[in-house]
C-alpha cells in the first residue's frame, strides 16, 4: 500500500495505509459483526441468568413445603453468585459499543533517531538464553550508536558477565553490564527494584547519561529487528503517549496447548478491547517507555511484584496514552512445567491484588486523579474482577457439590407450567453460554476460548489459596517467595520426550505434591453424586415421580455438571504430557553484519492443534445428547412433572 508520510520535529514516521490489527475487509467485517452479536449475547445471557433467578424465587415463595425451602434457598444463592461471577469476567467490554480502535502501522524511518536504553533484565536464568536475547536486543534496524543494551543482571552471574565484557567489534551498539549491591535473592524490591537501579546507573554513567527513551526486555524474549523504530514511530507521533507496548508471544508452546499458557486471547482480543477504551495494560517485556513518564509515576513500584500493568494504570491516572502495537516482534518463553506455570499464575495473583490495594481498586483519586471514567471502568474490573472470580470459581462446584449431597430438591415449581418456563430458560441460557464462546472465536479461535475457561477452572483453587495468604495478617500465614519464571524448574521435565519421569512417579508428585488431589477428589465425588441422584431417581415408584426427580436434582435447571470435567485438564496433562523440542531445535541462526543471531523459526511461531483436542469435545457431546434423550424420550411432556410430590 502506499505510505503516508508525516514529520515530528527532526524525526520522519511512515504511516502505512495498513491498519492493526491486519485483517482483510471481509475479516474484518466479521470481527465486527461478531462484536456487535457478542454484546447481545452477554445481555441475554444475564438476562435470561436473572430470569431463571425469579422463576427459582418464585417457586419458594409459593412452596407448601416450608421446611424444605433452606437447599432451594441455597440454589438460588449459587445462582445468584454465578451471575456476579459472568458480570464481573466481562462487564467491562459492554463499555465499548463500537468498532474496536485500529492502529495504523508507523515505522521510524531514516537515520536521524533519539536515543533509547535497552535495559534487559536478568537473575539467575540460563546464560545461553539471555545471551540470545541480547544479541537481538544489539542487532536492531536502528541508527547506529543511537541505541545502547544492558543487561541488569541481579544474579550476580560471574560466566554472564564474562560473556557480556568480552571485547567485541561485531556490535552496533555499546553493551554494558550491572548488577547492584546485594546477593542474589536477597536484593530488595524484586524485578522493579532492579529495574529502577539500572536507569539510576545510566543516569550516573559520565558520556552520554540516560536518553528521552527507555525499553525493557525480560531475558528469554527475543525482539525483531524493527522493535524500536515500531514502538518510536507511535511515541513519536503522539506527544502524550508514556509507553509503547508490543504483544508477548511464545515459541515454546506445546501442540494444543493443555495448560492454556498461550497470551493469544490477550493480545488479539482483550488489549485491543481496552487500547479502544485508552487504556491498553502495560504487560512487561516489550514494552519503550519515556523517561519522563516513568519520573512523573515516582518509578516502578517495588512491592506489587505485577510492577507493569500498575505502572500502565499509574500512568493512565496521570494523563499519560499506553500505546498497543498490535505487531508480533517478540518471542519468549513460557513455563514448561505444571509447577513453574502455576507458581507464575500464583505470582501474578499476588501482584494483581497488591496493585489493585495500590490503586484503590481503581477508585484512587489521588493516585489515579486524570482518569476517564472508561479508563476507571477497565481498572475497577481488574482491580476486583480476577479475584473475585477466582474464589467464586472455587467455591460454586463445591457449593453445588453440598447442595446435591443433602439429597433435597434443588427446586421448587409451584406448577407445571412454571417448570416448564424453568427448563426454557436454563435451556436458552446454556445456548446464549455455548454461542459467546463461538462468537469470540471469531476474533481468537473457538478452541482458545475453550482452553481459556478450562484454564480458569482448574487454576482457582491455586489462586483462591494464594489469594487468602496474601490478604491473612503476615503473623497466621509464612510470607510466599516468589523466583523469575524462567527459573521455575521441576525434575519431572515433563515435555521433553527423553528425560521425562516415569508415568507413575509422574502422576505421583504432581497429585500429592503438586495439588491435583484435589481436582481429582471434587470431579470423583462429583460423578459419584451424578451417579447417586440418577440412581434414586430410576428407584422411583412411578414414571412421574422419577422424572420429577431427575429435573428437581441431577437435571434440575441451571446446573452444571461439566464443570467438573474442565477441573481434569492438568490430570489428563499428567497422563499424557506434550512434547516440546529443546529450545535451540526452535530457533534458526542468521548472521546481521558480524553478529551471529537466533530467531525462532516460523513453524515455532504459530500454536497448532490435532484431533487430540477434538477428542476432549466428547464428553460435552455425550453430555448434552443424555440430556436430550432425557427430555425427549424419557421424560418428554414436563407437564406430568408436578410440585406435589416433593
Amino acid at each position: 500500500s502506499e505510505a503516508m508520510r508525516s514529520t515530528a520535529p527532526k524525526y520522519v514516521i511512515e504511516q502505512s495505509q495498513e491498519l492493526l490489527p491486519t485483517s482483510s475487509p471481509r475479516e474484518t467485517y466479521r470481527r465486527n459483526l461478531a462484536e456487535s452479536v457478542w454484546r447481545l449475547l452477554t445481555l441475554a445471557t444475564w438476562s435470561l441468568q436473572v430470569a431463571l433467578i425469579l422463576l427459582l424465587v418464585q417457586g419458594v415463595q409459593h412452596s407448601v413445603f416450608e421446611g424444605r425451602s433452606l437447599v432451594p434457598k441455597l440454589y438460588i444463592s449459587w445462582q445468584i453468585v454465578l451471575l456476579a461471577t459472568l458480570i464481573l469476567e466481562d462487564g467491562w467490554r459492554l463499555v465499548i459499543w463500537h468498532n474496536v480502535k485500529r492502529r495504523p502501522k508507523l515505522r521510524l524511518v531514516g537515520q536521524q533517531m533519539p536515543f533509547v536504553d535497552i535495559i534487559i533484565v536478568t537473575c539467575g536464568e540460563d546464560v545461553d538464553v539471555i545471551l540470545d536475547t541480547v544479541r537481538a536486543a544489539c542487532a536492531q534496524d536502528y541508527a547506529r550508536s543511537q541505541w545502547r543494551v544492558i543487561v541488569a543482571d541481579d544474579g550476580n552471574d560471574d560466566e554472564l558477565q564474562a560473556a557480556l565484557c568480552s571485547p567485541s567489534k561485531d556490535l552496533p551498539c555499546q553493551l554494558l553490564y550491572h548488577r547492584r549491591p546485594g546477593k542474589p535473592g536477597s536484593k530488595l524490591g524484586y524485578k522493579a527494584g532492579n529495574m529502577n537501579a539500572a536507569l539510576t546507573h545510566l543516569d550516573s554513567l559520565s558520556g552520554k547519561a540516560g536518553g528521552e527513551f527507555c525499553a525493557f526486555l525480560d531475558c528469554d524474549m527475543i525482539v525483531e529487528r524493527d522493535f524500536l523504530r515500531t514502538c518510536m514511530g507511535h511515541l513519536l507521533t503522539e506527544p502524550k503517549a508514556g509507553v509503547a507496548i508490543i504483544p508477548q508471544s511464545f515459541y515454546n508452546l506445546p501442540r494444543n496447548d493443555p495448560l492454556y499458557q498461550s497470551m493469544h486471547i490477550h493480545n488479539f482480543l482483550d488489549q485491543v478491547q481496552r487500547d479502544t477504551l485508552d487504556a491498553a495494560w502495560e504487560t512487561g517485556p516489550g514494552v519503550v517507555f519515556r523517561r519522563q513518564a516513568i519520573k512523573d509515576i515516582g518509578g516502578f513500584n517495588e512491592w506489587v511484584l505485577m510492577e507493569d500493568v500498575i505502572a500502565g494504570m499509574l500512568l493512565n491516572g496521570r494523563g499519560w496514552q499506553t500505546v498497543y502495537c498490535h505487531e508480533q516482534l517478540q518471542w519468549g518463553l513460557a513455563p514448561d512445567t505444571l509447577a513453574a506455570h502455576i507458581a507464575q499464575r500464583r505470582k501474578w495473583t499476588v501482584g494483581t491484588l497488591r496493585g489493585a490495594v495500590l490503586a484503590g481498586f481503581g477508585l484512587s483519586g489521588r493516585k489515579l486523579p486524570m482518569l476517564k471514567w472508561q479508563q476507571r471502568v477497565v481498572q475497577i474490573w481488574y482491580c476486583m474482577g480476577p479475584h473475585v472470580s477466582a474464589i467464586h470459581r472455587t467455591i460454586l462446584p463445591l457449593a453445588l457439590l453440598y447442595i446435591f449431597s443433602t439429597g433435597q430438591p434443588l427446586i421448587m415449581p409451584s406448577s407445571r407450567a412454571h417448570l416448564d418456563q424453568m427448563l426454557l430458560v436454563a435451556l436458552l441460557l446454556g445456548i446464549c453460554k455455548h454461542a459467546e464462546s463461538f462468537v469470540t472465536g471469531a476474533h481468537c479461535g473457538y478452541r482458545m476460548v475453550r482452553r481459556r475457561i478450562q484454564g480458569a477452572i482448574w487454576l482457582s483453587p491455586y489462586l483462591s489459596v494464594t489469594i487468602i495468604r496474601e490478604c491473612l495478617p503476615k503473623c497466621l500465614t509464612s510470607p510466599m517467595r516468589f523466583v523469575p519464571t524462567a527459573r521455575l524448574n521441576s525434575n519431572l521435565m515433563e515435555r521433553d520426550q527423553k528425560l521425562r519421569a516415569p508415568l507413575f512417579h509422574r502422576v505421583t508428585v504432581m497429585i500429592l505434591q503438586q495439588g491435583l488431589w484435589y481436582h481429582l477428589l471434587v470431579s470423583t465425588v462429583a460423578v459419584g453424586l451424578l451417579y447417586k441422584q440418577v440412581f434414586d431417581s430410576r428407584a422411583q415408584i412411578t414414571h412421574v415421580a422419577m422424572c420429577q426427580h431427575l429435573y428437581s436434582h441431577a437435571l434440575a435447571p441451571g446446573t452444571d455438571w461439566f464443570v467438573y470435567i474442565e477441573m481434569l485438564a492438568p490430570v489428563a496433562y499428567a497422563i499424557l504430557p506434550p512434547t516440546v523440542p529443546a529450545r535451540k531445535d526452535l530457533l534458526y541462526k542468521t548472521t546481521i553484519g558480524k553478529l551471529d543471531v537466533r530467531y525462532p523459526k516460523p513453524e515455532s511461531r504459530v500454536e497448532t492443534w490435532n484431533w487430540y483436542y477434538v477428542f476432549e469435545e466428547v464428553p460435552y457431546i455425550l453430555g448434552c445428547s443424555f440430556y436430550v434423550y432425557i427430555r425427549t424420550r424419557v421424560c418428554p411432556h414436563s407437564s406430568e412433572t408436578t410440585h406435589q410430590t416433593h
